[in-house]
């Protein structure tokens, strides 16, 4: 199968957008194909005709969970394919519901993307083997565990996010080493359907639990800016009448790579 792709960069969490059309039942074997040969790419995405009225693509991602970073890469995408001039570009995005409206804004030191995240379904807790209760933010299609910094190393997260997945019965789960003073994480993402697990450059969908959970505590609306191995992306969750009633991500995207490719 020969396949056009582009390969982006939003705050260094690499994300491949592959713009052939692949039957989405092999979606994630060709994913965990792609990144099996493009060790620097940390997800993959499938650009689909859209069904949604006034979408301008459908963004797939491999283990049909919802990303931030990579809706903000297929915005711009589509942008540049279509030669939009608006700032906001309608998308429909898997593990989203509705129109998911991404803007984009350049600015001099090059592109950034705000985009609308999903609002959590619960704020909860799991279980962390040798650490105890910690806060789970649900998403649809992931749960992402706030883990304080040091209190477990890299390769007991490793160990324990895919039990941890199985026990959320998520179908993608993220464990976010937290450093609260320094306002930074680590985020490690394991999608079930490829059974891949990466320690992720920078993590849209973990920026919004982080934030989201952030408003909980607080009981009030939070705007944070989280330090990670990439660079820093910033969430802004709105808190209203007891719940996160709005949440959006921002941060720098650029384009890396655009090319074909047998698989």
């Amino acid at each position: 199968m020969e396949l056009d792709y582009t390969i982006w960069d939003p705050t260094k969490n690499i994300t491949l957008l592959v713009s052939t059309p692949v039957p989405r039942r092999e979606q994630p074997a060709v994913a965990a194909k792609l990144m099996a040969e493009r060790p620097h790419v940390e997800q993959v995405g499938f650009l689909e005709p859209a069904t949604l009225p006034g979408a301008v693509l459908r963004l797939q991602m491999m283990g049909g969970e919802f990303c931030g970073n990579a809706s903000m890469s297929a915005a711009v995408y589509a942008a540049q394919r279509d030669g939009l001039t608006a700032p906001d570009v309608p998308l429909e995005v898997s593990g989203y519901s509705g129109l998911l409206r991404c803007r984009l804004d350049r600015r001099s030191d090059g592109l950034w993307g705000t985009v609308n995240m999903p609002l959590p379904e619960r704020i909860a807790s799991a279980a962390l083997p040798d650490v105890g209760d910690v806060p789970a933010v649900v998403f649809d299609g992931i749960t992402h565990c706030i883990v304080p910094a040091g209190a477990v190393t890299r390769e007991a997260a490793e160990a324990a996010v895919r039990p941890l997945c199985a026990a959320l019965e998520a179908d993608a789960c993220g464990i976010l080493l937290y450093d609260e003073p320094a306002d930074a994480f680590a985020p490690l993402v394991y999608v079930r359907s490829t059974g891949t697990a990466v320690w992720e450059s920078g993590c849209g969908s973990g920026t919004a639990a982080v934030g989201a959970y952030l408003a909980f505590r607080a009981n009030a609306s939070k705007s944070v800016s989280l330090r990670q191995p990439g660079g820093t992306i910033t969430a802004s969750a709105e808190w209203t009448n007891g719940s996160v009633s709005a949440l959006t991500i921002t941060g720098h995207v650029a384009l890396i790579e655009q090319g074909c490719c047998e698989v």
